[in-house]
């Protein structure tokens, strides 16, 4: 089939003093499409964060001072209390997760990582001879920043980064209580979060937690891998919530636990399963309103998102990406009521080499011939796919969104189908993909049972009501 390429100019834009949004032009490789669907408009946008000194030499060394008086102390009171953890090589777990139910595809990017190059002053290199780092004019990145993405002032809120404990230890030292969204880098040393020495005498530090999220151990106590710390936030120096995770050895060295060919700190990777550099990942795929990105600090984001549209609406598709390269191929397609492909294309990512941290989106504007109904959208990507749905003339509806607890189970299912809610339960509709209501169910408790037994076989929605919120589940009836 022949293949129309449709380009769309752009000119990069800066948004803010913390955030900064590059607009890029996309080269739309159109595969199918139907009469009446067709790309208004579309935009990649690269998205970095304003970057300088995150501890100054004077705070750096006050926390040092004051590790060593709360070791002294706690050895006052345990003489044997380093000496039981047992010695031996400490190997890390990923230092976060998300909190317990989150149903996204993800939540995070890595955005910068340990500057191997000691010359400052924009002199950057990483442990896989990138340039994921940064410096400034008399100092260096000496730890790895994982940050929320997107909405990340609204992920905080929400509490979607747990930070936990890297490897078995012993807490030194423990903040808390500090201002948690701050929106400069400027060597602000009242950051919340923990210190925590190992078995082999390193120690990893983690900063800029949300205030009072943090585990209620106190210094002198134990701590496991994977113990849940606190809720990452933007305490301190920190433009965005965000975890920065440092590690130190027996001799106070910088160590990078991450090994490649350009990590001249250590041999060795130090994670017990060391993540790839790059992560080709959609954490977010979505239709919005508007193509809007609120980026205002320390705001928490309006998302804009829409899902049910009246024909004459403009539709934004938006995708955000984790770990995009020059070359990478994204593959949308998006599917009527009846499961037929009304538009796909490729688009081919032609700006750069690598954005840790980005989206793009696409308008288009609806009319009367998109037929009423809930249509589906699948994004390819890095070699795994994502989906999500909108309907025109339904009753799915979008009200204030959050990241709930959400089970529905089993799916597929035959005769009955279970919802579970993390708040309680107004009602549970069951729609057809062309947008009809089988069913509604009013309920008074956080779980619900529908008997979907005399439902035909196919592909269903669930919409689930709670006060101000709904959320929407795709089931099958076998």
């Amino acid at each position: 089939m022949k293949r129309l390429v449709l380009h769309f100019l752009c000119v990069p834009i800066f948004m803010s003093a913390q955030v900064q949004e590059r607009f890029h032009d996309i080269s739309n490789q159109v595969i199918f499409s139907t009469p009446g669907v067709s790309i208004q408009s579309s935009k990649f946008v690269s998205v970095e964060f304003e970057n300088s000194e995150c501890l100054t030499d004077q705070a750096r060394f006050q926390m040092e001072v004051e590790i060593a008086q709360n070791k002294a102390i706690i050895l006052q009171n345990n003489p044997d209390a380093f000496s039981n953890l047992g010695g031996g090589t400490v190997m890390f777990v990923d230092p976060y997760q998300p909190k317990s139910g989150l149903d996204e595809y993800g939540y995070h990017t890595l955005q910068n990582q340990v500057d191997q190059n000691l010359t400052p002053n924009n002199q950057l290199l990483d442990y896989n001879c990138g340039d994921r780092t940064y410096d400034w004019a008399t100092g260096n990145h000496q730890g790895t920043d994982y940050i929320l993405w997107p909405y990340p002032w609204k992920r905080m809120d929400e509490n979607v980064m747990e930070v936990v404990a890297a490897a078995d230890g012993i807490i030194v030292n423990k903040r808390d209580g500090h201002f948690d969204q701050n929106c400069l880098n400027n060597g602000n040393p009242n950051w919340n979060g923990f210190v925590i020495e190992h078995a082999d005498g390193s120690q990893t530090i983690y900063m800029h937690f949300k205030k009072n999220t943090l585990n209620e151990k106190e210094i002198g106590e134990t701590v496991v891998a994977g113990e849940y710390l606190g809720v990452a936030g933007s305490s301190g120096s920190s433009t965005i919530p965000h975890l920065h995770f440092e590690v130190r050895d027996s001799e106070n060295n910088v160590i990078d636990p991450y090994t490649g060919d350009c990590n001249s700190m250590n041999d060795n990777s130090w994670w017990q399963v060391q993540e790839a550099y790059a992560v080709p990942r959609i954490n977010t795929i979505s239709t919005h309103s508007v193509a809007t990105q609120d980026v205002d600090c320390p705001v928490v984001e309006n998302t804009y998102e829409k899902i049910n549209f009246i024909p004459g609406d403009m539709l934004y598709l938006k995708l955000f990406f984790r770990d995009i390269n020059h070359g990478d191929t994204t593959h949308i397609e998006f599917k009527n009521p009846n499961g037929d492909i009304m538009y796909s294309w490729d688009w081919v990512c032609d700006w750069g080499d690598f954005y840790p941290t980005s989206y793009g989106f696409w308008e288009f504007a609806t009319d009367n011939t998109w037929i009423d109904g809930v249509y589906t959208i699948t994004a390819t990507f890095g070699g795994n796919s994502y989906e999500t749905i909108f309907g025109i003339n339904t009753e799915l509806g979008l009200d204030d969104r959050e990241n709930s607890i959400l089970s529905v189970y089993p799916n597929p299912a035959k005769n009955t189908i279970n919802v579970a809610f993390d708040k309680p339960i107004d009602s549970v509709n069951v729609l057809g993909m062309d947008g009809r209501v089988f069913s509604q169910q009013n309920v008074t408790s956080k779980q619900a049972q529908i008997n979907i037994s005399n439902l035909p076989k196919g592909v269903y929605i669930l919409r689930i009501k709670s006060g101000n919120t709904v959320e929407h589940k795709k089931f099958i009836k076998e």
